[in-house]
């Protein structure tokens, strides 16, 4: 077995071969958000909440590294990359620039067992021309080195309106180019339909994790996500805000657990863990 595949298998849980990935690296792009003001504590309880796997930026890496001694501890996947959104911290305008501000020799260094890079779509030519040529520098490093990379295409840039940023044959689109370009696994939304991302995961022949977004009206629709997800061949789920802004972090990660891992339905485990 590679190195690629056995730090692969460190991701996904053994048994139902899916992931609970609750990430905390938004403050890198976004600055300071509520509920992860203070993301050292936030990562403990998640770490304490029986996480698979978490996202995060170089500087928290390195001051959170105790967290996850030994064998048992969640999977580290590092966020290599910054897509500047706005020269004013904290606020969104578009992407005007996309750079690199680490190194898959960097995730080796502090023991990660993967990297994550995104590809954001709908910007000026020759900033989308940057971003495709940082998507592809860490292709070739990941492969290099034997490191999994995970590739997250958005549809963030002002050229695509915004009646069409849900546009499922957008979504499939840039996931699709994810996958040419050499991702090992593709980040990406879920389009709303379960038989059509059904159709669009078993086409890209590796695995699609899906992501959150923004914070979705209610918890019976962050739930519903995770169920119609895993139903459709996802094989996990990344949400950051729809969990770690909810007042319950720990019975909301135990309830989607549930659901990824063993297979129960919405309406089960909101009743179990009382949420709402």
């Amino acid at each position: 077995m590679r190195g690629k595949e056995l730090r692969m298998s460190k991701l996904f849980n053994a048994e139902s071969g899916n992931a609970v990935i609750i990430p905390v690296d938004h403050g890198l792009v976004m600055g300071s958000l509520e509920g992860l003001t203070d993301p050292v504590s936030v990562l403990k309880k998640l770490v304490e909440s029986g996480i698979d796997a978490t996202l995060m930026s170089p500087g928290l890496a390195k001051m959170t590294a105790n967290l996850f001694v030994g064998k048992n501890s969640p999977a580290r996947i590092l966020t290599v990359d910054l897509p500047l959104i706005s020269s004013v911290p904290g606020e969104f305008e578009d992407v005007v620039s996309h750079k690199r501000v680490s190194s898959v020799e960097y995730a080796l260094k502090w023991g990660f067992d993967a990297v994550k890079v995104l590809f954001p779509w709908g910007l000026e030519r020759e900033i989308q021309a940057q971003s495709i040529s940082v998507v592809a520098e860490f292709v070739a490093e990941c492969d290099r080195w034997e490191v999994p990379l995970m590739v997250e295409p958005v549809l963030w840039g002002n050229l695509i309106p915004k009646e069409r940023k849900k546009d499922s044959n957008l979504i499939e689109s840039a996931a699709r180019i994810a996958m040419e370009i050499g991702a090992d696994i593709i980040k990406m939304p879920y389009t709303g339909d379960k038989e059509e991302f059904s159709k669009i995961v078993s086409n890209l022949h590796v695995p699609v994790v899906v992501l959150g977004g923004p914070r979705m009206e209610s918890i019976i629709d962050v739930l519903g996500v995770a169920r119609d997800s895993i139903d459709a061949g996802a094989k996990g789920i990344v949400f950051g805000r729809n969990v770690w802004q909810y007042p319950r972090v720990s019975d909301l990660v135990s309830a989607l657990n549930e659901i990824v891992h063993g297979n129960l339905e919405v309406s089960v485990v909101v009743q179990k863990y009382n949420l709402s």
